[in-house]
């Protein structure tokens, strides 16, 4: 829970500064109807490229597409993990 009170905490700014910090694989999952953002496909363009991670879009998916769309990202979040973790 501190994990997440400290998440929830930071503000737009904190986050950024501390992206770059980023050096294992990420995955990007974001509903292209996320209403959340402004622009939600530019924000997870945005994200995977400061965290040099691969992006998934879903395309009118909201803000949970895992749970909205699963038998849409399980198949691509099955074959990430297989990637990153393949000895």
């Amino acid at each position: 829970m501190e994990a997440l009170r400290t998440m929830i905490g930071l503000s737009k700014a904190d986050t950024t500064a501390i992206l770059a910090r980023n050096h294992v694989p990420a995955l990007v999952v974001m509903g292209t109807r996320d209403p959340d953002f402004p622009d939600p496909v530019a924000e997870a363009r945005w994200l995977a490229d400061t965290l040099g991670a691969e992006s998934l879009l879903v395309e009118g998916a909201g803000h949970y597409p895992h749970l909205e769309m699963p038998e849409r990202v399980a198949p691509q979040l099955l074959d990430f993990l297989a990637r990153v973790c393949a000895p």
